[in-house]
C-alpha cells in the first residue's frame, strides 16, 4: 500500500464517563473505546507503529486518565497503568499512538511517541504529549513492554476542547489577594493538610506576579483529597521549595476556606477552577508557563520549572 497506514476494524460504544475498576475498562467522556488494526506501510516510518493489532473486549492493562481540559496543540495527558486494582510501576516502556476520531467509520493514524515514565510519586504514573490539532474526541492507542518481556496494548480517549475558563498557557492569572501567614497567623486554617511548610503561605499570587521571580502555583486539598493521585502533589512542590528554595515563589492555595462547614475557596472562584489538584507555573513576567492537572512528581515539576530559572 502507498499509505502510511490503513485502518482496518474500527468499533465504539457508548459509555458513561467513570473509572471503573469492576469493569475494568475506561470510559471516558463521550465513551468511545478505540479498537484498531493497522497494516504496515511499504516504507520504514517511525511512527505510528508499523501495526497496531485488533484490541476487542476488556485488556489485560487499563489505563486511567488522572486529568482534563486538554486544549488543541500537544497538551499534557498524565495516566496511570493498572492491572486489575494494581498500578504498574514495573513498565519497561510505554509508546502511545493518536487517532483521530471525527469521522468513527474511519479514524485517522496521526502522531505516535514515547510516553516519559514518573516513578517518583505515590503512584507511579506516564505523561504524554500528543500532536492533537483540533478540538473532538482523540483515541490513544498505547503499546506497553511489560517486565516480563511482553508487550501488550490497552486504549483510551480524551476530550480536546477549544477553550477553557481556567487560565491557559501564554495568559496571565488571576492576581488573587489569597491569605498568607501574615495575614491569617492560625497555618491551619490556610491548608487542609498535615505538617504544612510554612513557606507556601507566604505571599500573595498579587506580589509574586510582581516579583521578577517564576511563581509555582499549586490548588489542592490534601486532608480532603482521598486519592493517592491528588493528596500528594503539594508534597511534590513542599520538596521542589526544599531543593531550590530561592529559585521561584511558593504557594499552595487551599480549595476550601473554611473546612467546618466546607466553603468553596475564593481562589477557585477567581481561576474557574472545578477540579483539583492543578499547579501553574508563572514565568518571571507572570504569565502561565506551564499547566499541570492531576499527579505531578518532584522530577516533572522540577522539569517543567528548571527552564524559567536563571542560571
Amino acid at each position: 500500500m502507498n499509505t502510511k497506514f490503513e485502518i482496518g476494524r474500527f468499533a465504539w460504544r457508548l459509555g458513561f464517563g467513570i473509572w471503573d475498576l469492576r469493569l475494568g475498562g475506561w470510559l471516558l467522556g463521550f465513551g468511545i473505546s478505540l479498537v484498531v488494526t493497522a497494516c504496515a506501510s511499504a516504507a520504514p516510518t517511525p511512527t505510528p507503529p508499523p501495526q497496531l493489532p485488533t484490541i476487542s473486549g476488556p485488556t489485560e492493562i487499563q489505563v486511567a486518565v488522572a486529568a482534563s481540559d486538554f486544549l488543541p496543540g500537544a497538551p499534557r495527558v498524565p495516566f496511570v497503568l493498572f492491572d486489575g486494582t494494581h498500578p504498574i510501576a514495573d513498565a519497561k516502556a510505554v509508546k502511545v499512538y493518536a487517532f483521530d476520531l471525527a469521522t468513527p467509520s474511519a479514524p485517522q493514524a496521526g502522531w505516535g511517541g514515547a510516553a516519559a515514565s514518573y516513578s517518583d510519586y505515590e503512584i507511579p504514573y506516564w505523561v504524554v504529549h500528543p500532536e492533537l490539532p483540533r478540538a473532538g474526541v482523540w483515541g490513544l492507542g498505547v503499546e506497553i513492554a511489560k517486565a516480563d518481556g511482553r508487550t501488550v496494548q490497552s486504549q483510551f480517549t480524551i476530550q480536546v476542547v477549544e477553550t477553557i475558563a481556567s487560565p491557559a498557557v501564554g495568559g496571565r492569572p488571576p492576581a488573587s489577594r489569597n491569605r498568607t501567614l501574615a495575614t491569617e497567623p492560625d497555618i491551619h486554617k490556610l491548608t487542609s493538610g498535615l505538617g504544612p511548610v510554612p513557606a507556601l503561605y507566604q505571599i500573595t499570587v498579587a506580589d509574586a506576579l510582581k516579583s521578577g521571580k517564576p511563581t509555582v502555583v499549586v490548588f489542592a486539598s490534601p486532608g480532603f483529597c482521598a486519592s493517592r493521585l491528588c493528596a500528594p502533589v503539594v508534597n511534590s512542590v513542599e520538596a521542589v521549595h526544599k531543593a531550590q528554595p530561592e529559585a521561584a515563589n511558593y504557594i499552595h492555595l487551599e480549595v476550601y476556606k473554611s473546612f467546618n462547614p466546607l466553603v468553596g475557596s475564593d481562589e477557585m472562584e477567581e481561576w474557574h477552577l472545578v477540579s483539583e489538584p492543578w499547579i501553574f507555573i508563572l514565568d518571571k513576567t507572570g504569565k502561565v508557563a506551564a499547566r499541570l492537572g492531576g499527579p505531578v512528581s518532584p522530577r516533572e515539576l522540577t522539569e517543567a520549572l528548571t527552564p524559567l530559572i536563571t542560571p
